[in-house]
């Protein structure tokens, strides 16, 4: 289910972040949503998965980070944006943060787990565990 809120928080951060203003395609299916950015500067696709049914090993409120690419400063504003997500996805019951599949290796930048090996590896962290 779509979170109206988080969505508002989300586009603000960016706005203020970036200078986007309402810049996220959001896609609803059944075990959450997915938001779509593709900005000058930003191309970002991040999944809000409440229930994972445990695909990818992926715990159940989760975000997951499959796409992130900031034309400047990649690793600050990856830093940046998991801070953010720290702060505010609590509110909204989400628990971890994660990336699927990270072939740019995001996951040694926020220092996530390996929560699934092998040719396609999952990596997750509890929010309230993240040091960035």
């Amino acid at each position: 289910m779509v979170q109206k809120d988080l969505i508002l928080d989300f586009n603000l951060y960016l706005c203020e972040k970036f200078g986007y203003r309402e810049s996220c395609s959001v896609m609803s299916h059944a075990n959450g949503f997915c938001v779509d950015i593709r900005e000058r500067d930003l191309d970002c696709y991040i999944r809000f998965w409440e229930y994972s049914c445990g695909r990818g090993n992926f715990p159940d409120w989760s975000i997951i980070i499959v796409r992130s690419n900031f034309k400047k400063s990649q690793e600050e504003s990856l830093k940046d944006l998991a801070r953010f997500f720290k702060e505010y996805m609590p509110r909204y019951g989400y628990k971890y943060l994660c990336t699927e599949d990270d072939d740019h290796k995001y996951y040694q930048t926020l220092g996530l787990k390996c929560i699934m090996d092998g040719f396609c590896p999952n990596y997750a962290l509890a929010l309230k565990d993240l040091n960035v």
